[in-house]
């Protein structure tokens, strides 16, 4: 199994000699319901900023990760003072720090983040390990879910499996198609749906987009958030043992 995160967080303006250096992309107009929500902004380190539509800067990047532990501590914003962990495992902390970027939740120490897991057999992964990646849990973290909340596409009789972690900032795609993670997932979708998250998390639930997908997205997390609405018959659930 090969494991990818991308994280997203909110963070203090940059410096301004950093924005002048950043190359904008195009983000796919057809994504949002609203014009100019997100300006997207690469580095030649390979990192990103987003920018939206209320002047707010968002850091993120892209870390592939071989096992829990590592998943869970490239999330970390900021350096736990309660372990002494190694600076290679602390990655989004040492790529804020490199470009001295603020986070700017100083009581939550956590990036949003996507993990995206490629598999030969989805059966084959249990499910308490599809929950802890949901979750970007360590090994030695507790269950805490009681039953796992996703929804499932096929491209090419290959299933790809979307699970929503619990109040945990985080979310999964495992999927068994290289050619969705190679051509649809890492390149486009694994940062839209940072954004919708980012944006539903802020938003009381509300989905910046008509598409389907996000929408689909948007009340898979709803079902596992508190107070929020959300269509049971579109979703599945499978109790944890």
């Amino acid at each position: 199994m090969r494991i990818h995160t991308f994280v997203l967080a909110a963070i203090e303006a940059p410096d301004n000699q950093i924005i002048d250096s950043l190359t904008q992309e195009k983000l796919p107009d057809y994504e949002f319901n609203k014009k100019d929500l997100f300006t997207a902004y690469s580095l030649s380190s390979r990192e990103r900023l987003f920018k939206d539509q209320n002047d707010q800067w968002y850091a993120a990047a892209h870390f592939v990760k071989d096992s829990l532990h590592n998943v869970k501590y490239g999330r970390q914003t900021f350096r736990p003072p309660y372990k002494d962990i190694p600076d290679e495992e602390l990655s989004f902390v040492e790529i804020l720090e490199k470009n001295d970027w603020v986070p700017m939740n100083a009581h939550y120490d956590k990036a949003l983040c996507h993990v995206i897991a490629e598999v030969g057999k989805l059966d084959e992964i249990s499910l308490e390990m599809q929950s802890k990646l949901a979750h970007a849990d360590g090994d030695d973290d507790p269950q805490v879910a009681h039953s796992l909340h996703f929804i499932e596409s096929k491209l090419n009789g290959k299933r790809s499996r979307f699970i929503s972690g619990w109040e945990s900032h985080s979310f999964a795609t495992i999927t068994e198609s290289n050619d969705f993670a190679d051509d649809i997932l890492m390149p486009v979708s694994s940062w839209l749906y940072l954004l919708y998250f980012s944006y539903f998390l802020d938003n009381n639930g509300s989905i910046p987009s008509d598409q389907m997908m996000p929408r689909l997205l948007g009340n898979l997390w709803a079902s596992t958030m508190k107070e929020l609405p959300y269509n049971k018959d579109l979703i599945r659930i499978q109790p944890l043992s």
